[in-house]
């Protein structure tokens, strides 16, 4: 079977308006979503070339070098647009290097050094290299998946049929094929070509869910203030840690920031949120690796410790309230200074608890501390009675007393 070109070009034309449909959708409905917007440039891109590729039989030359042009410049967009989903620098110096460069070559191969095959060999190279980095960046370890392993395996697909188009090329041009022949690889390379262009767009379909979807997965279980986890984040790691607990204590630190109503009173919301912000970014930074941070609302955190006791538990939490007490935010208003309280509980195989009783236990204690004056951390008396007695004496610091030596 061949296809006349017009046909061909028909078909490649109305292939990448659709997939720039495709795309231009995907970015209304995701402005954010950089990569879309790059891809839909890439599709209407190389419907232009290919536009213009149709009017050859007006101006052969001139309407060759300024499709391929555009062609080149629109796979080279492909490129650029994996680089954005992933967060990359974006090739822009590089694709304009490799158009040119294409260019360059094809112009040479038309008027100084007129070679059917060169020419044929340049579209290749132009169209492939861009596929190649693309390939590169879709498949490195830390980025396989479905939808990119899908547009890499179809770069690849285009990569080689372009290889094959051109050896037969040569073989034409050279009389080791005949005419008819070489007609039908052709038509064959051009449909192949479509095809690998669908399913690539169809893999980085894919692969823009899979972002979209880890977004939204972000923003679930992320506080949008402090930029820590939130309460949904606390309870689906509690009820993940449930059968850890048979072999290993899980601690809970919960606390708050005193009289964080007077801050808002008396130097305005904007000052509370800031100290909020500032009482994240510290307890995160006295936490171990592991450990989970989260903010349940207003002034409320709390603090997940896997395979932490009571004692280590303590001892992150007069750590927590020793700092904060010596923090300071300045603000337009004055100086603003900042105190904890914090309540520590503990699940162990020797004092198993549900999450919901861990947190009731930790907020009990957290209420010792606000009884007693604040600025300090109490722990639960829900313990075994042994360990009980043994932290009678260091259980609870307040206002600067020193509960750790005990401990």
């Amino acid at each position: 079977m061949v296809l006349d070109f017009l046909t061909l070009s028909i078909v490649i034309l109305l292939n990448a308006i659709t997939m720039a449909i495709v795309w231009g959708l995907i970015w209304w409905s995701h402005r954010a979503f950089g990569a879309a917007r790059i891809w839909m440039a890439a599709c209407l891109t190389s419907a232009v070339g290919g536009l213009v590729l149709s009017l050859e039989a007006i101006a052969p030359v001139t309407t060759n070098v300024i499709g391929n042009g555009f062609v080149f410049f629109g796979f080279c967009l492909f490129w650029v647009g994996v680089r954005q989903i992933y967060g990359d620098r974006l090739p822009w110096l590089e694709s304009i290097a490799i158009t040119v460069v294409s260019l360059a070559i094809l112009i040479a191969f038309s008027t100084v050094y007129p070679s059917g095959p060169a020419r044929n060999a340049v579209y290749a190279i132009g169209q492939s290299v861009p596929l190649a980095f693309a390939i590169y960046d879709l498949t490195r370890p830390d980025r396989r998946s479905p939808g990119s392993l899908l547009a890499a395996a179809a770069m690849l697909i285009a990569i080689l049929v372009h290889a094959v188009e051109t050896g037969a090329n040569f073989m034409h041009s050279a009389g080791a094929m005949t005419q008819f022949h070489y007609d039908v690889i052709e038509t064959m390379v051009i449909l192949l070509v479509i095809f690998s262009g669908v399913v690539w767009n169809f893999g980085m379909i894919v692969m823009a869910i899979d972002h979209l979807r880890a977004e939204l997965t972000v923003l679930t279980y992320r506080d949008e203030l402090t930029g820590i986890g939130n309460r949904r984040l606390l309870l689906e790691r509690l009820a993940a840690e449930q059968a850890q607990r048979k072999r290993k204590p899980l601690a809970l630190l919960m606390f708050d920031l005193d009289n964080f109503k007077a801050i808002n009173d008396d130097h305005g919301h904007a000052a509370g949120d800031a100290c909020l912000r500032r009482v994240a970014e510290l307890a995160s930074a006295h936490l171990r690796p592991g450990d989970l941070l989260t903010r349940l609302g207003g002034d409320e955190f709390c603090a997940l410790l896997p395979g932490a006791d009571v004692k280590e538990a303590a001892r992150i939490a007069a750590r927590l309230v020793a700092a904060c007490r010596e923090m300071n935010v300045d603000w337009a208003s004055g100086t603003i200074s900042l105190s904890l309280s914090i309540g520590v509980a503990e699940a162990s195989p020797a004092n198993p608890q549900s999450g919901v009783d861990l947190m009731e236990a930790a907020d009990q204690a957290l209420y010792t501390v606000k009884r007693q004056g604040r600025d300090g951390y109490a722990v639960a008396a829900r313990l075994h009675p042994r360990k009980q007695a043994e932290l009678s004496s260091a259980s609870t610091g307040i206002n600067g007393a020193p509960a750790l030596d005990a401990l």
